[in-house]
């Protein structure tokens, strides 16, 4: 009896391991192992484009934020040059990567329609993203053009004052030139000339006549220059001097001593009022 119970045990054996040949070999086992391994493949997949897609947004989330920084830096009116121009190639490098961003995202959507998994959420926030992207755009735009008048106005500013700074200038050199021709004719005022000499030299320079008169082309080589504001008393290495030309007596004084004579004048306007040409005869 054991042998028959051994025999019955490797006939059923036997026939187990046949059947699961033949379910392994059957089209419907195969069918359904090709199903498990795409919907494996699948599912990889979308894992790999849900990891792409927050990649993405995160790069868009990024720009929009170095923009949001950007428009921050415009409102702070800064008129340096440089940061003007870092500012407008970051806004050209943003809209750069915006426009790269939303071509990926175009791509991306276009995958997730063609998925079999619905994806709503993830597409919804695909569309919100581009939608925001399309309106930071126009803000790009908007603020390039911000710049680009500030340029503008800051170039006619800057043409304004010099333009300001040559007239300032003209009328500085034209106030100096002016200022120079006062200051020579207020020299030329109160410049005054005088000679102590004896008469036969006076005579010979030809400063007397024979009435003590100058004449015309006096020849002020012959006598000392001063500034009628700062003379105020001629000292002459004379024992005796004569005043020849005209001067009231009351403007001066004559202070003699031993071997000197002191002409001081006590009223300058007064003294210099007839004539700047001083002459003394000396003996």
């Amino acid at each position: 009896m054991k042998r028959s119970f051994s025999k019955i045990l490797v006939v059923a054996l036997a026939a187990g391991l046949l059947t699961t040949s033949c379910v392994e070999k059957s089209k419907k086992y195969q069918q359904l192992l090709a199903e498990k391994e795409a919907a494996v493949v699948e599912n990889q997949n979308i894992e790999r484009e849900y990891n792409n897609a927050l990649g993405v947004i995160a790069d868009v989330e990024n720009n929009l934020q170095a923009l949001r920084e950007a428009e921050g830096l415009l409102l702070m009116n800064n008129e340096n040059v440089a940061q003007r121009e870092q500012l407008n190639s970051q806004l050209i490098q943003i809209k750069e990567a915006m426009a790269q961003n939303n071509a990926k995202l175009d791509s991306l959507n276009k995958v997730l329609q063609n998925s079999n998994r619905s994806n709503k959420e993830l597409r919804a926030t695909i569309k919100k993203l581009q939608n925001q992207i399309e309106e930071k755009t126009k803000v790009i735009d908007s603020l390039q053009v911000q710049l680009n008048e500030r340029d503008t106005q800051i170039v006619g500013l800057n043409t304004r004052v010099e333009n300001l700074n040559s007239d300032l200038a003209k009328v500085n050199a034209d106030n100096d030139a002016k200022n120079q021709i006062i200051s020579e004719q207020v020299a030329e005022m109160n410049t005054v000339y005088y000679i102590a000499a004896n008469k036969k030299s006076l005579k010979e320079n030809g400063i007397l006549t024979s009435k003590y008169i100058l004449r015309e082309n006096v020849p002020t080589e012959m006598f000392t220059k001063s500034d009628k504001r700062d003379l105020n008393e001629i000292t002459i290495e004379a024992k005796k001097v004569v005043v020849l030309s005209s001067h009231p007596m009351s403007s001066y004084t004559i202070n003699k001593t031993e071997t000197t004579n002191v002409l001081q004048i006590t009223n300058p306007e007064q003294f210099w009022s007839v004539t700047k040409y001083l002459v003394i005869s000396t003996k």
